[in-house]
């Protein structure tokens, strides 16, 4: 008698099942973060913010502010000399942040836009302490491995371009507008300023 060979069975054998994989996660860091800073009352917002910066070796894009300060210095715009700057005292109400505190080469600039206690608005950058007159509230969003790219030079045709339209606009003022007090308002500069420039007080009736 010859021996049956017996044809092993295809597919897989009933009741098998797949083995478990392990789970695979991946982390992906989020290009921007984002971070809500309290500085407290008496203290100068931008070295508290410079200071939270370098503590972590972050750089921050401040988005938004909101809270009040007391004398604010800001940097006077042409033609005052190169360095003057304006000091504004009393209380003032933050309308709006603007700055980037990036690690060096790149340098940080602080500009603020403020409501004074009679509706006046200035603003400008910086050019002293921030201080503070209660609780600060500062939106901002870190820059995770940013890119720096120097830019090149402009081309020939366009600086004499830019030049020849210059020269057309020679010998035109800015907008000044009289009235109660002086209101002026330079294109490109770094402060808007309204009548009281020094210090701001209640007008007698």
């Amino acid at each position: 008698m010859e021996p049956v060979q017996r044809q092993r069975p295809r597919g897989r054998p009933q009741g098998s099942k797949n083995k478990p994989k392990p789970p695979v996660f991946l982390t992906v860091e989020p290009p921007m973060s984002p971070y809500i800073l309290q500085v407290p009352s008496g203290n100068d917002v931008v070295a508290s913010i410079n200071r939270f910066c370098r503590e972590r070796s972050i750089g921050l894009c401040l988005l938004s502010g909101s809270g009040s300060v007391a004398d604010v210095t800001l940097r006077q715009p042409p033609p005052a000399p190169p360095g003057s700057t304006i000091t504004f005292h009393g209380k003032f109400d933050l309308l709006s942040v603007s700055a980037a505190f990036l690690p060096p080469p790149v340098s940080s600039s602080f500009t603020v836009s403020l409501a004074g206690p009679q509706g006046q608005i200035i603003g400008g950058f910086v050019s002293g302490p921030l201080i503070s007159a209660g609780p600060v509230y500062v939106v901002a969003a870190s820059l995770n491995n940013p890119s720096y790219y120097r830019l090149p030079a402009e081309v020939k045709q366009e600086n004499s371009s830019a030049s020849a339209e210059a020269e057309e606009g020679k010998g035109q003022s800015p907008p000044v507008s009289g009235g109660g007090g002086e209101s002026c308002h330079i294109e490109g500069s770094d402060v808007v300023w309204t009548p009281a420039a020094g210090i701001l007080t209640k007008p007698s009736l």
